[in-house]
């Protein structure tokens, strides 16, 4: 069962990897890109954040998709972690049942706004989480889980 898909543009590291996964029991860490799933250097580096006795599984988003997709009954608890935007509404159109999404960490990049301490977005960012909320899914803005949980607004995407 799917506990919580979240965008970091680091993808697992120690607020993800020990933290979220302590909050939410997680037992497997699925990390969907189609950039590190074929880069061997990264997918180990990334093995070595992983906490002890979690299971970490890297794909392309596709492939990503079609295992949430048979895992979606599953008793196992499960984080999935994305980098960017794009590739989150990838996995929420394709799975088909993801209904929130959180943003927890996506550094200043050219072109974006602060919108907290941890979170900037771009134009494309904010069209993507205005689609994203038009179609009923929450966007909820939390680094860790001890944060108080914020839901993105229509406002804070103009």
């Amino acid at each position: 069962m799917l506990k919580l898909l979240r965008v970091d543009d680091r993808l697992l590291h120690g607020q993800v990897a020990f933290l979220w996964t302590k909050a939410l029991a997680i037992q497997k860490i699925i990390i969907a890109n189609d950039s590190v799933a074929h880069d061997e250097f990264m997918k180990m580096t990334l093995g070595m954040a992983k906490p002890v006795g979690v299971e970490l599984v890297i794909e392309e988003v596709q492939k990503a998709a079609e295992l949430l997709i048979q895992q979606e009954d599953s008793r196992q608890q499960i984080m999935a972690v994305v980098n960017n935007l794009a590739d989150a509404q990838r996995l929420i159109e394709k799975t088909g049942y993801i209904r929130s999404l959180n943003l927890g960490g996506l550094r200043e990049r050219p072109g974006s706004c602060r919108i907290t301490h941890a979170i900037t977005l771009t134009d494309e960012d904010k069209a993507i989480c205005r689609q994203l909320m038009e179609n009923g899914i929450e966007v909820e803005l939390r680094a860790v889980p001890e944060n108080k949980k914020m839901v993105l607004d229509k406002e804070s995407c103009e």
